[in-house]
């Protein structure tokens, strides 16, 4: 007679739904490639895509559309793996931060036109969050009284979530790619002052959005049990700060002479899949650590030029990826809440346009100035939705307001927004003339 066995049955709710999820999850990052391999090299020179079609998928195989390949629960075991999409868009950014203040005059008018969309959209979204949303339970409010008469008193109230809340669509709507513009760069063979100018900005946009991110996540989180760690906001910032510089400083010193692409490759992730899990156990934003970790990496490593070749590569499966969990994270809204696309597209357009025009106008070498500039930063990306995500994870309570919002809005923004960037760097005759039709061409001036 043989020993008894042992081993434990199969449990049906367990193991089955597990294996669907890790076969699905696979057929994801399978398509994200490959889809995104395809567009790298026959779509993206000629045309661009707002990305609708990947939020559709998302859609599609999330839980608000049968059959709901992607359960709540699936999206809940998933959000390591979402963590680290985020980590590794933070990387990617850092990694060109390196190049943006060789025009420090430049530079400065990108981030001050950033910080100026960012305060604009976030007082707007302050508005309607206090008069169209509750707060949080654990949320605090102040009040502080302006001015009182025999018969009325004018009281401004403030909520500690409304405020999150709004910092993060202002971050979210501060941001510009420079994957579209480097795009449209590229099929113009546009160079020149203003093309430059517009990379930078859209560098330090996304920047500054991680940043900002990352401080409120931070502040936030600084004193909930939850996260495991009753830290202070400055411990919370320094906590997010040392570990990123240390993963950034421990891949410099693994890495070392290493020539090897694949062991560049590997150790990269490594770090951003560390750097992601702390973050995220921590309460943090896995944005911000990585930021953090890809600036160190960027400063103090011999392979960041080739490292940010390799990653490069990667910009348009990253994008494919956080627009499908963005569309399965997505649930609608209702009511008056539609209100915030709809103020956070115009806001943001109307201060976009007039802010870095301004901006340029003060701080840029008057040869950059032009009036239309501020058209060339409408198009926002991957980074804008990967905050709308970073905050969602974080704070569920406003996921469906924030995504609408974030989602809606850059899909608009991103329409037209590289027909409107095509036009501003033909303005400005940065382009070369194989790369303009012949029908466009302006003729000579006399």
């Amino acid at each position: 007679m043989g020993l008894p066995s042992h081993r434990k049955r199969a449990s049906p709710g367990r193991d089955g739904p597990a294996m669907s999820l890790t076969i699905l999850l696979v057929l994801v990052v399978i398509f994200s490639f490959g889809f995104g391999h395809l567009l790298t090299r026959y779509v993206s020179r000629y045309i661009a895509l707002s990305g609708a079609e990947y939020l559709l998928v998302g859609v599609l195989i999330g839980p608000q559309v049968p059959p709901r390949l992607m359960t709540a629960e699936s999206l809940t075991r998933l959000e390591p793996f979402i963590a680290l999409l985020l980590g590794l868009v933070g990387f990617v950014v850092a990694l060109h931060t390196r190049d943006v203040f060789r025009n420090v005059r430049n530079g400065l008018a990108g981030l001050m036109s950033a910080i100026l969309v960012l305060v604009t959209v976030a007082g707007a979204m302050l508005f309607l969050a206090d008069r169209l949303l509750p707060p949080t339970p654990e949320a605090l409010t102040f009040h502080w009284e302006v001015v009182r008469t025999s018969q009325h008193a004018l009281v401004f109230r403030l909520t500690t979530s409304h405020v999150w809340m709004a910092l993060a669509l202002g971050a979210a709507a501060c941001v510009a790619s420079p994957f579209v513009i480097e795009s449209a760069a590229k099929m113009l063979k546009a160079q020149g002052p203003v093309t430059d100018l517009l990379r930078g900005a859209a560098t330090l946009s996304q920047v500054l959005a991680v940043v900002v991110v990352g401080v409120a996540v931070a502040t936030a989180r600084s004193a909930d049990t939850a996260t495991g760690v009753g830290l202070s906001v400055g411990m919370a910032l320094a906590t997010a700060a040392v570990v990123g510089v240390v993963c950034g400083l421990l891949f410099t010193l693994f890495i070392g002479q290493e020539k090897d692409a694949v062991r560049i490759f590997l150790a990269t992730a490594g770090a951003v899949i560390f750097a992601s899990g702390v973050g995220t156990a921590l309460g943090l934003s896995p944005l911000f650590v990585n930021l953090v970790a890809g600036v160190t990496v960027a400063l103090t490593s011999r392979h960041a030029q080739r490292l940010r070749d390799e990653l490069d590569r990667l910009q348009h499966p990253l994008f494919v990826l956080v627009m499908i969990f963005a569309g399965a994270l997505w649930s609608p809204v209702s009511g008056w809440v539609w209100l915030f696309p709809i103020t956070y597209f115009v806001v943001r357009y109307v201060a976009r346009r007039a802010f870095t025009r301004a901006s340029v106008r003060i701080l840029a070498p008057t040869q950059v100035l032009s009036t239309r500039i501020g058209k060339g930063l409408l198009a926002q990306g991957t980074m804008a939705v990967a905050v709308g995500v970073d905050f969602s994870q974080r704070f569920p309570h406003y996921a469906s307001a924030v995504l609408t919002t974030v989602l809606i809005g850059t899909l608009v923004s991103d329409l037209w927004s590289a027909r409107a960037l095509r036009a501003v760097l033909l303005d400005a005759g940065e382009s070369s003339d194989e790369a303009i039709p012949a029908s466009t061409r302006r003729a000579p001036s006399p």
